[in-house]
């Protein structure tokens, strides 16, 4: 094996001897849940937006809007210990699941969820990941993820050029990950995820107008969702 393809396979190597813990069965008394992920600049807000219409489905962000006052978020993402960081936006994550439990909707879009939380650590080393695994891990079962996630399969190239065109915040958050390296990695835990669990689907959207993965993503939800 050259290094060039060793060192691409180092995150995978890592990242296969972890395992997720096992967390709660479908929850009925609340929507089917479909989470849209994917690095920075994928495009899951144009894909949420889209199926939002076509689907006459409400969408909220996978972090309770609650924990989503500037400053605070602003400093969670960039100032704080990356532990404080990552339980903050599980903590809104998981304040999201029950806020959907009772809701009438049958089905519920989600703009990221808490595999986004693990990503972004994955992608700063799996040691990060495995110290957040044996975390949830004695209450995994009591934690209840998205019943169906779609992985935006995007570029580097990709994510750069959609970011370029964000502005303020936004713009300023989405750049501090913004290097190939660690869109990589990010990319090598959402593949382990999918290794991990059965209801996940990747959407590749380099070669795709947003029309078309959205029709992709529409046709899939139709096909898996009871309702």
């Amino acid at each position: 094996m050259n290094p060039i393809s060793a060192e691409k396979e180092q995150p995978r190597l890592a990242l296969d001897r972890l395992s997720l813990p096992r967390f709660a069965g479908r929850d009925v008394s609340r929507p089917f849940i479909v989470a849209l992920e994917g690095p920075n600049g994928a495009g899951k807000t144009t894909l949420c937006h889209a199926l939002t219409r076509a689907l006459n489905a409400p969408c909220c962000l996978g972090t309770d809007q609650a924990w989503f006052s500037e400053s605070f978020r602003v400093r969670m993402i960039r100032d704080a210990e990356w532990y404080a960081s990552a339980m903050f936006f599980l903590s809104g994550c998981f304040e999201q699941m029950r806020l959907l439990r009772g809701r009438s909707e049958p089905l519920v879009l989600m703009d990221r969820s808490m595999w986004s939380t693990l990503a972004v650590h994955a992608a700063k080393s799996a040691e990060r990941l495995e110290a957040l695994l044996t975390m949830l891990r004695p209450v995994a079962e009591q934690i209840h993820v998205p019943d169906l996630t779609f992985i935006l399969d995007a570029s580097f190239a990709t994510c750069q050029s959609r970011i370029a065109h964000k502005t303020g915040t936004a713009r300023a958050l989405d750049e501090l990950t913004a290097s190939s390296a660690f869109h990589a990695r990010e990319q090598e835990f959402y593949r382990w995820l999918g290794r991990q669990i059965p209801s996940l689907v990747f959407l590749a959207v380099d070669r795709a107008s947003a029309e078309q993965v959205a029709e992709k993503a529409l046709a899939l939800v139709r096909e898996t969702a009871p309702c």
